[in-house]
């Protein structure tokens, strides 16, 4: 068994996600790629590879990490921007650039390839209100290349692209192995399953046992919980929790998240209610 934690923020949300002993996801399809998908972007940006202002994320180095779960991310990113136009200057302080007009956004009258959802109510209002954030101005798009936030977690999400990321990370560090099961009509499925169920439970059982004795969670425990919320996991991850403890956490979001991590919490709460529609 492996005597190691996981050591990435989205890999603790993979292994919250899954049964310890099954290896079943608990959460849908949908919810799960938008946890994973946001999971990777906050790794980026906490090893200052990204960093994320109104809505746009924008690479902060040439440079590539070595971790091969986030490297394919920054490079298609680069190469995203070599096929696009230069950024559009700044505007006038009078006038203001028509809002959804951008590199990224399709031709006057045209149709985006992802609609907005309408605004989703998270489980507890005080939480919502926590990463609650200010409207994108115009006026401030385009002094740098960015990469639209929203697009980026939906491109992740779908096809298995930020799980298939996770689980391969996973399994380089010893903390999931694969197994096949036989189906009841013919054929079989594999699964990946921790192979250490007590490992691959300690991130969600440190922040439920910290909040049950009314302790302030670590900045990335903090991040997690959010995340939880966010993909409706606390449903499973934090289901021993009563009213009181569930108030102290929405309490700690309110007055202790960054602004990043509001920013980036309120698009994948988002994400998960687009993915809702589909």
């Amino acid at each position: 068994m492996s005597s190691a934690g996981p050591a990435r923020l989205t890999d603790q949300l993979w292994l919250a996600a899954h049964d310890r002993y099954s290896g079943k996801p608990v959460i849908g399809e949908g919810p799960l790629g938008v946890g994973l998908a946001a999971g990777l972007l906050a790794e980026l940006i906490h090893y200052k590879f990204l960093e994320l202002s109104d809505g746009e994320l924008f690479r902060t180095t040439p440079d590539l990490p070595s971790d091969l779960a986030l490297r394919p991310l920054l490079a298609k990113m680069a190469e995203e921007e070599q096929r696009l136009p230069p950024p559009e200057p700044l505007a006038p302080a009078q006038r203001r650039v028509p809002e959804g007009q951008s590199w990224s956004a399709p031709a006057p009258g045209g149709r985006g390839w992802m609609e907005p959802a309408p605004e989703r109510q998270s489980w507890h209002p005080a939480a919502r209100e926590a990463w609650g954030t200010a409207p994108v101005q115009a006026a401030n798009r385009h002094r740098r290349r960015g990469h639209d936030l929203r697009d980026w977690i939906a491109f992740l999400a779908r096809e298995h692209r930020a799980e298939d990321r996770v689980i391969d990370r996973l399994s380089r560090a010893g903390l999931v192995k694969q197994q096949e099961r036989r189906r009841l009509l013919g054929g079989s499925k594999v699964h990946w399953v921790p192979l250490d169920t007590t490992v691959a439970g300690a991130p969600a059982t440190a922040i439920n046992t910290a909040l049950t004795r009314g302790l302030r969670l670590d900045d990335p425990q903090l991040l997690l919980a959010g995340l939880f919320l966010a993909t409706t996991l606390h449903q499973h991850a934090l289901a021993t929790l009563g009213p009181d403890d569930l108030a102290r956490l929405a309490d700690q979001l309110k007055r202790r998240l960054d602004t990043t991590s509001r920013e980036l919490l309120k698009a994948a709460d988002n994400a998960v209610a687009d993915a809702a529609l589909l």
